[in-house]
């Protein structure tokens, strides 16, 4: 099989023919022999849950799950980038607390499993119970086993043996995701072909740990029939993509380093935001990431910029938006995530025109400004009003910029009478990972570590007459 190394996202994202010889050239990933996406001689125990997500029977305890703790000694670089990613943080974000235990008020029989199934993944498979931890601090300083303080860690993954689907659920909104694991057995799974034997466990090879599914159940999550978190299905629905295999998850999320191991920091957007942003020893990880993401030029298909502008008259200046992403920008959890265009008209360093400026990370975007480019999802209740949770999402107005797609924006201005000097014309491309009301009042001591960073920018020149 042909592989291809380093594949630049630009070349992917601008010329569909080089994209289709790329995920050609990638080869097809290896294809389930059963349901599960496994061969059949790979073991999983099994468990069951109950019409509320309750384990009712499971042949899995929590004693056969190993904290991360006990990977360090023989793997202490995956260990100190599981340290740092998401996946650690999972059981001491603030934000995950305010909305688990908001959850657990508002459906009492369903909420504690539910949100579990993917921020604790053992406690969901053994029936460990959670109940009464009302934030990170609490729980973690609770005589609960490691294993279960580590929220998603190693052995979660590397137990897998089989592939799981999206999360569907209903009204009841109970949990009912479906994992493939075979803890206990001393049995690490992973994606190196001819793994090094050791004392410490025995290592087997399985083709799932190449493949985008292997992100399931907790990447792709359905509700009432509304895409809420799609993340998978955006990826899935390339077709190139879906039937080779090509561009999996990994590529991006788990990069390759130069000592040949995949980084387990499992970089996306998201970053702790207890402290500031620049603190946080994925920013710069997650900063480049961003900055792949996309890019912005001046013009678009029928249209170009003028060189010289003329007093007194509007001035149309068009934009292209790319997208350099196998999947929609931004993705997860779009309806709090906002990616926008600043768009800046600037003369003698005066501004004379603007859209989606903010004078602070925490200011909020003006949502009437009919310029105003936003990138995003919009949640909507059972009688199509915007709400902000997503167990009690009907409906979801989709504003994301699609995989490898482009947005075409035009910015109108008026020229004032009088200008002798040229226009400076700037645009930046923002992402904030949080749009701020979702954090006022609840978590009002996060806002002063809301980060904007810039995906991508420009700037022009317009002449005088």
């Amino acid at each position: 099989m042909i592989k291809i190394k380093n594949i630049p996202s630009k070349i992917i994202a601008l010329n569909g023919l080089i994209m289709t010889v790329v995920l050609l050239l990638s080869g097809c990933s290896d294809s389930p022999a059963n349901n599960s996406g496994q061969p059949d001689d790979f073991p999983e125990k099994s468990y069951q849950v109950d019409e509320t997500g309750h384990i009712i029977q499971t042949e899995m305890v929590v004693s056969d799950f190993e904290p991360s703790s006990a990977c360090q000694e023989c793997h202490p670089q995956h260990y100190d980038e599981w340290q740092q990613s998401m996946h650690a943080y999972a059981m001491q974000d603030p934000v995950f607390f305010g909305g688990w235990n908001g959850e657990q008020q508002n459906r009492p029989e369903t909420g504690e499993r539910f949100c579990l199934q993917c921020h604790n993944p053992v406690a969901f498979v053994t029936g460990t119970s959670l109940t009464g931890n009302a934030d990170a601090n609490e729980f973690l300083s609770s005589d609960l086993p490691d294993v279960i303080k580590d929220g998603v860690g190693c052995d979660i993954c590397h137990v897998m043996t089989g592939l799981s689907p999206s999360v569907v659920t209903d009204d009841q909104v109970s949990a009912n995701a479906e994992y493939h694991l075979n803890p206990g057995e001393n049995i690490k799974y992973g994606s190196i072909e001819t793994p090094i034997s050791t004392d410490a466990h025995e290592s087997q090879f399985a083709p799932i740990y190449k493949r985008s599914e292997i992100c399931l159940p907790c990447h792709d999550f359905v509700i009432r029939g509304v895409e809420a978190e799609i993340t998978f299905t955006e990826w899935n629905r390339i077709p190139g993509l879906a039937m080779s295999g090509g561009l999996a998850c990994q590529v991006c999320h788990m990069a390759e380093t130069g000592d040949g191991h995949h980084d387990h920091r499992f970089i996306g957007v998201d970053l702790d935001l207890s402290i500031p942003a620049e603190d946080n020893p994925t920013f710069n990880a997650v900063t480049n990431l961003l900055q792949s993401s996309l890019e912005i030029s001046m013009g678009d298909p029928v249209y170009t910029p003028p060189d010289e502008f003329i007093n007194a008259t509007i001035v149309d200046i068009p934009t292209t938006i790319t997208s350099l992403t196998a999947h929609a920008v931004p993705s997860g959890v779009s309806f709090v995530r906002e990616i926008w265009i600043e768009f800046q008209v600037r003369h003698n360093g005066e501004i004379l025109a603007q859209s989606g400026s903010i004078s602070s990370n925490s200011e909020p975007l003006d949502k009437d400004d009919p310029q105003l480019l936003l990138f995003n999802t919009q949640l909507l209740d059972e009688n199509g009003d915007p709400i902000g949770g997503v167990t009690d999402a009907h409906g979801i107005v989709n504003k994301t910029l699609g995989a490898f797609a482009n947005r075409y924006h035009t910015y109108s201005f008026l020229i004032p009478n009088g200008l002798t000097d040229d226009l400076e014309i700037s645009a930046r491309v923002l992402f904030r990972p949080f749009y701020p009301a979702a954090l006022e009042g609840t978590h009002d001591n996060l806002l002063d570590n809301l980060p904007v960073i810039e995906m991508a920018s420009l700037t022009q020149m317009i002449s005088a007459p």
